[in-house]
């Protein structure tokens, strides 16, 4: 796990605690830290050059997320990620992802939107030559773009956690060509909407997108 995890300067603006707890749960988000795996105080802040405090501030704080449990005599254990607590986040996404499309309408520039649809073209030719990890890439600056214009702080930060969250998912949601080819037509109508300025059409496809997303994910997980 030592190679894992970023050796941090204490230098840094952010609290040592949120940076431990951004690289914990990215690690386990993506499977580099697996369900079942013990996180040890002690190794955790030696790998990372920080002191044990942080480091436990963390451990608790992701014990109260659910993605780690502390069970008496073996300490915490990666819990991972459910199919129940994955439904609930695409839940709080679709609400969350309506607002901030909402909110884009209000705030985008015409040179965000002129990028959006460069991104959409890209996504096109990545699909169809199969190139993943440079689709998954461009798709994550398409919700940035987004989430970026609609100039709400709490919201984004919000919403930054929700797409680290379900980073890992995507691979299964966007497992197939088909779902990724659906995705960009829903992508392209909600630019679409944002571009004109309807906000209401904006908020109704952004989440119409998102629930398609997670019957994606629910289909999937269920074969």
């Amino acid at each position: 796990m030592s190679s894992i995890l970023k050796n941090l300067d204490d230098g840094k603006e952010k609290s040592i605690r949120e940076i431990v707890l951004k690289e914990l749960r990215t690690a386990i988000f993506t499977g580099d830290i697996n369900p079942g795996d013990r996180l040890i105080e002690n190794n955790i802040a030696t790998a990372m050059g920080v002191s044990r405090t942080p480091v436990r501030e963390a451990l608790r704080q992701l014990e109260s997320e659910g993605l780690a449990v502390n069970i008496p005599r073996k300490g915490t254990i990666v819990k991972g990620i459910c199919i129940e607590d994955a439904i609930e986040i695409y839940d709080i996404r679709e609400v969350l992802e309506g607002l901030a499309v909402r909110g884009a309408c209000m705030h985008i520039s015409r040179i965000e939107i002129r990028e959006l649809r460069e991104i959409i073209e890209n996504m096109k030719k990545l699909i169809d030559t199969n190139e993943e990890k440079e689709y998954v890439e461009v798709h994550n600056r398409f919700n940035k773009i987004i989430l970026d214009a609609c100039n709400n702080k709490r919201l984004i930060s919000q919403m930054e956690y929700i797409y680290e969250y379900l980073q890992s998912l995507r691979k299964i949601s966007l497992m197939t060509k088909e779902r990724k080819l659906d995705a960009l037509k829903e992508h392209i109508e909600i630019v679409d909407a944002i571009e004109v300025g309807d906000e209401q059409l904006a908020e109704e496809r952004a989440r119409a997108h998102v629930t398609c997303a997670k019957k994606s994910f629910q289909n999937a997980v269920v074969k």
